[in-house]
């Protein structure tokens, strides 16, 4: 490679050296530069002078502006000061010379409040303003000052009218003439006269048929003579149409209204009538004769009714119901037999009067056959016009011989008054409320205090059977168990008595459950001999054995559903037999080889063997007397319990009773009493 060849060329530096301008050109260029700033200068003020004068639109623009904002704002206070202003003196507040007064001291105001917010260019602008709104108030307020008191005169003219509307002795010509004088002293005109007297008689005919209308509202005639507009502007002709159409409706809507009151009150009075006439047939045909005070009252109710006369038949009938429901069954059915007779075969002036007198004797026939069999003490009041010995229930809940021996005369007092009508009716001498307050008594009461209810009831029934199971019956319910239990309470033997109690309640409340099939055929199985099922007595035992048998399962605890309440499905023998013990006290076969055996219930308190040598006792002693030579005359014959007195027996032979020899005429049972 060829080499470039290398060396010291030394420093080369450029050569500077001074410029030659010529002359004449530095002269030119001087001036010229003067010139120029000679031009500027006057640009300047000339661009200054353009930005004063801009300024100066800007400003003037700026204060005209500022001056109409404020014009307005003053024109806007001083129209608030005219139109309250002008409102004061419409109503008469002020008159037109403090409204001026008023006015000019609220621009003086005014003027004050904006004086210093006025450009100063405006000023003279603005006082002139103030000047011109100054001199128009004259011309605002007079006119209207003029009105105001052309307004107060028909005012007054107004009032006057009203005042003589409270006139109601004004006359026409009167109110007339004095409207005339005050108009003119007002400089009113005669038009205003006469549209005020328009108003007036047509207000005080407004006034009238109104006050027409309030005095007559409930006045049906008198309000259907003005029913038409025509009608309306013939009574009052200054009223208009329209107020004549709307007074006829007004009258029209009330006459329509007062009808269906009437029409209303009429219903009324006829179903009162009607109830009276219903409580009127239901007293006399159930025995309730009602007091002269009440006839008076039922009479004033159906007097003038389509009930009037129904009303006086009852009246009239009063005397032959009573009569009649003071027979018998017997001679009540008689009575009405013959009437009827009589309604059939006789010509009748009002057949109609006869088969309502027939159908009122009947309905209370029937009625006193009812109370004759469930309420015997209201049955004897009605027929003898006497009441029963009143009893408290609450003594009787407690067991006061008094009150015991005052429903025990009263069962007795019952009992000879239905021998002598010939009546086969109920003993119960409790009235029906006496009734539902036992019963109230019994459903809360417990067993032990049910058997002392029962106890005195049965007491009070004085060895009356029928009574004794009317009067349990109507508060204990129909369960034989029940009677059963009383006579066991009256014979002292409580605990049984109150066994029986407690199982039939027990069963009432269907907290045990027996298989009645099975206990109904044990039963009979064993009162064979002494009643057979269906009979009165078999119901009362079997009812009776249930309910201790109930007590005696619960007792023993042996089966008991998931509710706890027992329930068994079988009979056990062990339980039956002790419950038909403990119900009929055991049995005593009796009769012999002669004679028709029999088998009869022993007393509670006397045993098989005490019974048996105590017969043999009793035929000892009377053998001979009534068998003769048979040395065991009665231990042959078959006995029959007294069905009142468990303790006394009679003997049958054959079909006839053995008969006292000490008594002569043979009308005495012989008796064989167990102790």
């Amino acid at each position: 490679m060829a080499k470039i060849p290398m060396g010291n060329f030394g420093n080369a530096m450029p050569q500077v050296g001074r410029i030659q301008m010529p002359q004449n050109q530095s002269g030119q260029m001087i001036a010229g530069a003067m010139q120029n700033i000679s031009q500027t200068a006057q640009q300047l003020h000339e661009k200054e002078k353009l930005e004063q004068e801009k300024l100066k639109i800007e400003q003037d623009k700026k204060d005209k502006a500022d001056f109409a904002l404020q014009s307005s704002k003053v024109g806007a206070d001083i129209s608030t000061v005219d139109n309250d202003l002008l409102l004061k003196m419409q109503s008469g507040e002020i008159t037109y010379q403090d409204a001026v007064a008023q006015r000019q001291k609220s621009l003086e105001t005014i003027k004050g409040q904006y004086k210093n917010s006025v450009p100063k260019t405006f000023e003279q602008n603005f006082n002139n303003y103030f000047e011109q709104h100054s001199y128009q108030s004259a011309s605002k307020y007079l006119p209207m000052a003029q009105k105001a008191e052309q307004q107060q005169a028909i005012v007054g003219l107004k009032d006057m009218t009203e005042n003589y509307l409270k006139n109601p002795n004004a006359t026409e010509q009167e109110v007339q003439s004095g409207l005339q004088v005050y108009a003119r002293s007002k400089g009113l005109t005669q038009a205003y006269v006469d549209n005020n007297l328009l108003e007036y008689k047509n207000k005080r005919s407004s006034n009238d048929v109104s006050a027409f209308f309030t005095a007559n509202k409930e006045d049906s005639e008198t309000l259907g003579q003005l029913t038409t507009p025509e009608s309306v502007s013939k009574f009052y002709p200054d009223l208009t149409q329209e107020q004549s159409v709307h007074w006829a409706d007004r009258f029209s809507v009330q006459l329509d209204r007062n009808t269906k009151v009437q029409e209303q009150q009429l219903r009324r009075i006829e179903q009162d009538a009607e109830n009276t006439i219903r409580e009127m047939r239901s007293d006399i045909e159930t025995g309730l004769i009602p007091s002269e005070a009440v006839m008076s009252e039922r009479l004033a109710k159906v007097k003038g009714t389509t009930h009037e006369t129904e009303f006086k038949q009852y009246s009239k009938s009063l005397v032959e119901v009573q009569s009649f429901m003071r027979l018998g069954p017997d001679q009540r059915e008689a009575y009405l037999a013959k009437k009827r007779a009589n309604a059939q075969n006789t010509a009748q002036d009002n057949p109609q009067d006869v088969s309502w007198n027939l159908k009122l004797l009947s309905n209370t026939h029937n009625n006193m056959l009812d109370y004759e069999k469930n309420n015997s003490s209201l049955a004897y009041s009605i027929k003898t016009g006497q009441e029963l010995t009143p009893v408290p229930t609450t003594s009787i809940i407690m067991g006061d011989p008094k009150a015991v021996s005052a429903l025990s005369k009263n069962i007795k007092t019952i009992h000879a008054n239905n021998i002598l009508d010939g009546v086969n009716g109920s003993l119960n001498p409790l009235s029906t409320q006496q009734q539902q307050e036992l019963k109230d008594y019994w459903g809360k009461a417990k067993p032990g205090d049910k058997l002392t209810l029962l106890t005195n009831l049965f007491t009070a029934s004085a060895g009356n059977a029928n009574a004794a199971r009317d009067i349990i019956k109507s508060v204990a319910g129909d369960s034989g168990a029940y009677r059963l239990s009383a006579s066991l309470g009256r014979r002292g033997l409580n605990d049984i008595a109150g066994q029986i109690v407690t199982g039939q309640d027990l069963l009432d409340k269907n907290l045990v459950k027996v298989d009645e099939n099975v206990l109904r055929a044990n039963t009979a199985t064993y009162l064979s001999g002494v009643t057979t099922p269906g009979k009165p007595d078999f119901e009362i035992y079997l009812e009776s054995v249930k309910a201790n048998y109930a007590y005696l399962l619960q007792k023993s605890g042996q089966v008991a559903d998931s509710k706890g309440s027992l329930l068994s499905k079988s009979i056990d023998e062990d339980l039956f037999h002790k419950a038909v013990l403990n119900v009929t006290g055991g049995k005593y076969t009796s009769g012999g080889f002669f004679g028709s055996k029999s088998v009869v219930l022993r007393p509670h308190t006397v045993n098989e063997k005490s019974f048996d040598d105590q017969l043999k006792t009793f035929n000892s002693r009377n053998a001979r007397a009534y068998g003769g030579s048979d040395k065991e005359f009665f231990l042959d014959l078959p006995l029959e319990q007294d069905p009142n007195n468990p303790y006394k027996y009679y003997f049958k032979n054959g079909a006839k009773y053995v008969m006292d020899v000490n008594d002569k005429q043979r009308k005495t049972r012989l008796t064989f009493t167990v102790r």
